[in-house]
């Protein structure tokens, strides 16, 4: 499975998204309505997914679902 697709699996298995709305260029807070616990948890399943640590300062950073992959996707060692 490619980093796009897990991390789709874990943005829907987190947020109990729909396939249709884990599209690169959806605003995790104005388009999927992640609030500040959700982001936490989505987080927390991704650093489990992808066995790494997403430190604070990378964080505010991620703010599309396309930000998500392209960090991982930075950081091949861990992906």
């Amino acid at each position: 499975m490619d980093i796009e697709s897990r991390v789709s699996a874990v943005l829907k298995k987190t947020l109990l998204l729909e396939h249709e709305q884990i599209v690169p260029g959806a605003l995790l807070v104005e388009d999927l309505g992640v609030s500040s616990l959700d982001r936490f948890e989505l987080l927390m399943g991704l650093e489990e997914e992808f066995g790494m640590e997403l430190p604070e300062k990378d964080q505010d950073q991620m703010k599309s679902v396309g930000d998500i992959v392209r960090y991982i996707a930075s950081h091949p060692k861990t992906a």
